[in-house]
């Protein structure tokens, strides 16, 4: 049986400030209606039933994460939740061993989740080609032609070509720019894709003889509740680190099929459709005369550009980005420097997803703050209580149902009720369409951690 795992435990930093910390790339729709893991579930749906999709997450992406592949018929039990991010070798390794453990002939597909490609036939003939090299005990994957001297992925370096593949002489990390110039130009360089095929039993033996500590405490792992018990034991090591760079098994099919990992905003640009002055307008925007010009914008607010060349422009309610287009690859640099601030705009955006809807902050200031609230059709909050803020909810538009105390009540438009400091309550929507309240919070302190859950929907 031929299997699907999918690595959806990324943040994409480099995507800032469209990708937070709590909205990553891979939830992101940047293509159209479909998220960039969306694509992917629908791409690899044609060759492997969604029995056998198995999906390696951080717990904190869930809810969201849930919700986008619900209609893919996934078993919610195929959702592998990582406690916290060890990279790419322990989270295959953890699906090759809890796969292998029932079909000792298993083969993975291993795919990111945030990658764009074009070409379905074009993929799925690839990927089948990639199928027969595993069955004969090969570490496969898929490398992909250069189309510039990128530095923003690593290249691989073929030796000999054999039936239908190469084999993997080198694996080499992100180069600098005069390295990427002379792999660029030379045709045995390929870029790697990050897609990989294999005989799970095959994968967990590269893994006991690369990296042995790795293997064990995989080993341990018997069930999804052993994980818990085992991960903090884990070191973190890349795929191409642990095992890639140093296996003597390793081939490499062509990729016939157009592909980007659309890690950067310059890698974005480059796929997207550009006027003839050579700009990208994804936004409400007044430009006068600039050129090479890409403006991404998610917020109402109106962008206008004059005489710019070669800039990415990309606005948030909360963050602006304006970067040179040669520069993209530092804008982690940025979000290394909000997180060592201890800024909120690398975690979340001004609107926050939660399982039962969103919230948006439209104002703080010393003492209060004001959310706009809105629940989704028959889900509610936990039943919880805060120690140092007391709350007032206006309804907008909807019926709410709020237990506060001991007491039920049904909050219509333009009603309103108060939650005091540490009474239990609980927010509801019982109808078929959203609620949507302002929240009024005030306090001495305000900040999400100040909710002491008693029961919760969510099992958070």
């Amino acid at each position: 049986m031929v299997y699907a795992v999918i690595l959806a435990g990324g943040t994409g930093t480099r995507f800032w400030p469209f990708s937070r910390e709590l909205e990553p790339k891979q939830l992101m729709r940047l293509f159209g209606s479909r998220s960039l893991l969306q694509g992917t579930v629908a791409r690899i749906k044609n060759l492997v039933p969604a029995n056998n999709i198995y999906i390696v997450t951080n717990k904190k992406y869930f809810f969201e994460l849930k919700k986008q592949v619900e209609n893919f018929n996934i078993p919610f039990k195929n959702i592998i939740l990582e406690p916290e991010g060890k990279n790419t070798a322990p989270a295959i390794g953890l699906c090759a061993r809890l796969i292998e453990k029932n079909d000792q002939d298993a083969i993975l597909v291993v795919l990111p989740s945030d990658h764009y490609i074009k070409g379905q036939h074009s993929f799925k003939d690839c990927i089948e080609k990639a199928i027969g090299c595993a069955k004969n005990n090969f570490l496969v994957t898929v490398g992909v032609k250069p189309k510039s001297p990128s530095t923003g992925y690593g290249y691989i370096k073929i030796s000999k070509r054999k039936n239908g593949y190469f084999l993997a002489e080198k694996f080499l990390e992100k180069p600098e720019q005069k390295k990427a110039t002379v792999f660029f130009k030379d045709k045995r360089f390929f870029w790697n894709s990050g897609i990989f095929v294999w005989k799970a039993s095959v994968f967990l033996e590269e893994l006991k003889a690369r990296l042995p500590e790795l293997y064990f405490n995989l080993i341990a792992i018997k069930s999804l509740g052993d994980i818990g018990k085992t991960w903090h034991k884990i070191k973190p090591i890349s795929v191409d680190h642990g095992i890639m760079e140093h296996s003597k098994r390793t081939v490499l099919i062509p990729a016939d099929f157009f592909w980007s990992d659309v890690g950067s905003w310059d890698a974005l640009n480059a796929v997207l459709p550009k006027n003839k002055e050579g700009n990208v307008i994804q936004a409400d925007c007044l430009n006068l005369n600039s050129a090479q010009v890409s403006v991404f914008g998610r917020g109402n607010r109106l962008i206008s550009v004059v005489g710019a060349k070669g800039l990415i422009i990309a606005d948030t309610p909360d963050a602006l980005l304006v970067c040179d287009k040669n520069k993209t690859q530092d804008v982690r640099k940025i979000v290394e420097r909000l997180k060592a601030k201890h800024r909120k705009e690398h975690l979340a955006h001004a609107t926050e997803k939660r399982p039962w809807g969103a919230f948006t902050v439209l104002k703080t200031g010393l003492g209060f703050k004001v959310k706009l609230v809105e629940i989704e059709p028959k889900k509610r909050l936990s039943l919880q209580r805060h120690r140092r803020r007391a709350e007032h909810w206006i309804v907008v538009s909807g019926c709410a149902k709020v237990s506060s105390g001991k007491k039920v009540k049904f909050i219509r438009n333009n009603q309103s009720i108060y939650i005091p400091i540490k009474e239990r309550h609980r927010l509801e929507n019982p109808m078929r369409y959203p609620l949507r309240i302002v929240e009024v919070q005030t306090g001495n302190y305000l900040e999400e951690d100040d909710i002491e859950r008693l029961e919760d929907d969510f099992r958070r």
